[in-house]
Formats: C-alpha cells, sequence, structure tokens
C-alpha cells in the first residue's frame, strides 16, 4: 500500500507498526521542503535500507496534522508526487531490510 491508501490521522500506535518507504529522490525532496518549512530543531533522519530505499517508523505521520512540526511542510508537499510513492509496510517487514548489524 502508499500513503494515497491511508487515511489521515492516524495513531501513533498505528504508526509505530508501519514504515514508510521511499526513494533517495524523494528523500532529497523531502529535505529541500524541510529546508524550506521544516523546524531546525526537528529532523527526521531517514535509514537506508538494503535495497537502497530510505525508510522511516509511519509514526511520523502524527505530525503532519495541524499543530504538528510537520505540518507546514506537509501542507507545501506536492501529494501527486508523494502520496504514491511512499510505500507503507508493516514494521516487521521493514526491518528485514536492514543492513546487518542495524536490526532495531
Amino acid at each position: 500500500m502508499t500513503l494515497q491508501d491511508i487515511t489521515l490521522p492516524v495513531t501513533y500506535e498505528w504508526g509505530q507498526q508501519h514504515a514508510l518507504l521511499f526513494s533517495p529522490q524523494l528523500a532529497q525532496r523531502l529535505a529541500e521542503l524541510h529546508a524550506e518549512f521544516g523546524r531546525p530543531d526537528c529532523i527526521a533522519m531517514p535509514t537506508r535500507l538494503t535495497d537502497g530505499r530510505l525508510m522511516l517508523s509511519a509514526d511520523i505521520l502524527t505530525a503532519v496534522e495541524p499543530g504538528g512540526w510537520l505540518h507546514e511542510m506537509w501542507e507545501a508537499a506536492d501529494k501527486s508526487v508523494l502520496l504514491p510513492n511512499v510505500e507503507v509496510i508493516p514494521w516487521a517487514d521493514a526491518v528485514a531490510l536492514l543492513p546487518p548489524g542495524d536490526a532495531e
């Protein structure tokens, strides 16, 4: 499933059970948006997976809601690009894609 299949808001507990996977190119665009709209004291650092994609815990989706530290950035993002290009998978499946020694 992708982010376009998710209905926001999600609970923190749901987010902890899922991971967001995306390309390095999308990560670069998100970093650009964060530089413009994000808070410098709150930075999400994705983890590189063995297949070259990057991963974040889906609990970060709780921060895109109004009042959240990523809300302004979320509002500025092009959802037609973002939503279909972020895969949402169970956390255990994402952990299986971590490089050896990085399993959390």
